[in-house]
């Protein structure tokens, strides 16, 4: 399957709705497709108004454009929550 290769849904997504990297480019405000290239591999993280632009075109959520990332920074925070609620109990 094509998004197992990826280290996100990003490839997949825009596919599926049809974009090429230089239409996705233009729609989310960016001047060429070098960094939509560099966000689908994982080379690069998109900053939260490139990722909340991604949501919108792609009319996805972020855990699912996203999902190894949601995953690891959702164990994160319940890692701490256990260790701070150990720590005042």
């Amino acid at each position: 399957m094509l998004q197992e290769h990826y280290p996100n849904r990003l490839c997949y997504l825009r596919r599926r709705h049809g974009f090429s990297q230089k239409q996705m480019a233009t729609l989310i405000g960016l001047r060429d497709r070098t960094m939509i290239s560099k966000y689908e591999h994982g080379y690069v993280l998109p900053s939260f108004p490139v990722a909340s632009k991604f949501e919108i075109a792609l009319d996805a959520g972020g855990p699912d454009i996203f999902p190894r990332h949601f995953q690891h920074w959702r164990q994160e925070v319940e890692r701490v929550k256990e260790s701070r609620l150990k720590v005042k109990a």
